[in-house]
């Protein structure tokens, strides 16, 4: 089995580039960091660090091959690799890959006639296929790109830091790079299975969904682990925090990270999708997640988590604004959630007039409610 996966980053390296190897896949990396890239192809193998609660365990990764995506060249090379893949991995992000599915489009004009070819969105994005779909769907035309390929939403809940040798003494990812992999020890990987054609690609821990059950795990994703995540993010990054893990030890912001988790995001799932999550089920994934959350092993860096504030209160985001609207619109009060809300509007310089247009776009009572809780917060923080 061969695998293109655009983005060798840490979702790309180490996350799918390690449920890939353990299906013995061929894999193969393109990227346009030059540097990183004769790395790869030069050892053919990666080595990733994977924390559970305990330990910090090495991981090698081999039968690797990667080429440069910004070399002139690098066109005939991704034809080839596009008429020979089983499947495709995109990691490389929400505001690139636009970029990277009209290389694809480019490209697939000169592939000849093969099987559909799935593409695995791994971007944290709330919708990354639509994403690429219209990108190669505007290279191709509409109909060449859904006849020619599937785009498949996906949730990766295994966390991954990219570090360097300085901020961790831990293996490098080659011997002749100082970048640092840390990742979860966290496996799940559900895709949509509506959106492939064809068979699941044969993955160890891929799990194809049904698309209603699907929504269900994304909003499970997005509100509870991207929320409550962005939540102790701001709050600790407030204070002085440099590890989530610190605010998790502060009384105040793990009081307010266990309401949001339990009480609001948890409870509200429930209720939008009692047919998938029931409370004894929502209990057991909200313990696991939040322990990971705060986990000292792992270790989570709070500028990795709080690096872009003004985006978690943006509608097309929706894991601090959107996921307390969310929890409103289930008749529940959001108001840990809400906390995080006014400090990632006082980040950003901001008062209420910052949440205009997400809240101009919500259910009018759930708006009403996020505001007055918001306006409470930043008038309390005053």
């Amino acid at each position: 089995m061969r695998v293109l996966i655009f983005g060798a980053g840490g979702v790309g390296l180490g996350f799918m580039g390690d449920l890939a190897y353990r299906a013995s896949a061929r894999l193969v990396f393109a990227d346009v960091n030059s540097a990183l890239v004769e790395s790869l192809a030069n050892h053919r193998q990666y080595t990733i660090s994977k924390a559970d609660l305990e330990r910090v365990t090495p991981l090698t990764v081999s039968g690797v091959e990667a080429f440069d995506t910004g070399r002139p060249a690098s066109r005939d090379r991704l034809v080839a690799e596009l008429a020979a893949a089983d499947f495709c991995i995109t990691s490389v992000g929400a505001r690139v890959l636009p970029l990277v599915g009209r290389s694809i489009a480019d490209a697939l004009r000169d592939v000849p006639d093969r099987s559909p070819l799935n593409f695995l969105c791994c971007e944290n994005h709330r919708d990354a296929a639509s994403l690429l779909h219209d990108a190669v769907a505007e290279g191709l035309g509409r109909e060449q790109a859904e006849a020619r390929c599937g785009f498949v939403n996906s949730v990766v809940g295994r966390m991954c830091q990219n570090l360097t040798r300085a901020d961790r003494d831990l293996p490098p990812l080659t011997p002749d790079l100082d970048a640092v992999i840390l990742v979860e020890d966290y496996d799940p990987f559900p895709v949509d299975a509506g959106a492939l054609r064809g068979p699941a690609p044969p993955m160890p821990c891929l799990e194809p969904v049904p698309t209603d059950r699907f929504v269900a795990y994304e909003h499970r994703k997005l509100y509870g682990h991207n929320g409550v995540h962005a939540l102790l993010g701001v709050l600790g990054k407030a204070r002085g925090y440099a590890y989530f893990y610190e605010a998790g030890q502060d009384p105040e912001l793990d009081r307010l990270g266990r309401r949001a988790m339990w009480d609001e995001v948890g409870a509200a799932l429930v209720r939008a999708h009692p047919q998938h999550f029931t409370e004894a089920s929502m209990d057991a994934f909200a313990s696991n997640l939040y322990a990971r959350l705060v986990n000292p092993v792992f270790a989570d860096e709070i500028q990795r988590g709080a690096r872009d504030t003004l985006r978690m209160i943006r509608p097309e985001d929706g894991r601090l604004a959107v996921a307390a609207l969310f929890v409103a619109a289930q008749g529940l009060q959001p108001a840990a959630m809400c906390q995080g809300v006014a400090a990632a509007l006082r980040d950003n310089g901001l008062g209420i007039e910052g949440l205009t247009e997400v809240l101009a776009e919500a259910e009018p009572e759930a708006a009403a409610v996020v505001r007055e809780l918001v306006e409470n917060a930043l008038t309390n923080d005053d």
